[in-house]
């Protein structure tokens, strides 16, 4: 059996130990759902590293090779907010949507062809670490706000209360998914600008209005206007319910335009032509 069909394995092991986690609130349980995933996560790392020694370069250059590190990043970002909070039931998730990257990228073509010149450079390794990271963030915030949406209706039923001060409730994962996003931002503002400077060297212009380039300021505005939104909404007389509701809303709006900007316009005949497309290189 390969690698990666064992840890798709693992990672649907993680997720029934996340939700037997949440089940029975058993703390050996507990590490045991942590342990599963911290090992698929390293299962994940492993390829990553195994692909980039083949490859004789980081493993960024195609699709294949980028969704396999964005499931490895998934993970890694959800393992330190598990360290940093004590999540119910978000495991569960993460370790699916980890798992559903990492099963999209079987569907890839994975052979190892030699990468164009623009590819080589240090800028690349650090533009796609920070965005990924971002796009990982994003992710875990994705999850955090479908859980608020489906809890919120029985919020004033829930009559358990956290078991330790990090312990944060569904019906707080509004404030959570706002944590997660601060946290993902810079990574992905650190993203635009490398990726900004990678262009001046690669094509002789910082910005070009290719494609990616748009659809990639255009996910840097959508959680730019998330982030200050709390900001605004009171100030328009919305109460807090409503605005919470609208900002998880928001997520799964500009998380449908990350897929998009990352996945969707590698299917885009009208760009075909640009040099950041995966299916052009």
């Amino acid at each position: 059996m390969s690698i990666i069909n064992i840890t798709l394995i693992v990672y649907i092991i993680a997720s029934v130990a996340y939700i037997a986690r949440e089940i029975w609130r058993s703390t050996s349980i507990k590490w045991v759902s942590l342990g599963l995933l911290i090992l698929a996560f390293c299962l994940n790392l492993t390829m990553v590293i195994k692909r980039s020694v083949e490859a004789g370069h980081p493993p960024f250059s195609n699709l294949y090779e980028s969704l396999v590190f964005y499931a490895c990043c998934t993970a890694f970002v959800y393992i330190i907010f598990e360290f940093v909070y004590n999540f119910r039931v978000v495991g569960a998730l993460a370790s699916v949507l980890a798992m559903l990257i990492l099963l999209y990228a079987t569907l890839q073509d994975d052979s190892i062809r030699p990468i164009m010149p623009a590819l080589k450079s240090n800028w690349m390794l650090v533009h796609v670490i920070t965005y990924m990271i971002g796009y990982a963030a994003f992710g875990i915030s994705f999850v955090t706000s479908i859980i608020f949406l489906v809890v919120k209706p029985f919020a004033k039923k829930e009559i358990k209360e956290a078991r330790d001060e990090r312990e944060i409730l569904p019906r707080n994962f509004d404030k959570l998914s706002y944590k997660i996003v601060a946290f993902g931002f810079p990574f992905l503002t650190l993203g635009l600008v490398t990726g900004a400077v990678w262009a001046k060297k690669a094509w002789g212009d910082y910005w070009s209005w290719d494609p990616k380039e748009t659809w990639s300021l255009i996910t840097w505005f959508a959680y730019l206007v998330y982030l200050h939104t709390p900001l605004i909404l009171p100030k328009m007389n919305v109460n807090k319910s409503k605005a919470s509701v609208i900002l998880a809303c928001w997520l799964l709006f500009s998380f449908g335009i990350v897929n998009f900007t990352f996945v969707g316009l590698n299917y885009l005949p009208s760009a075909s032509d640009s040099e950041h497309i995966y299916g052009s290189q």
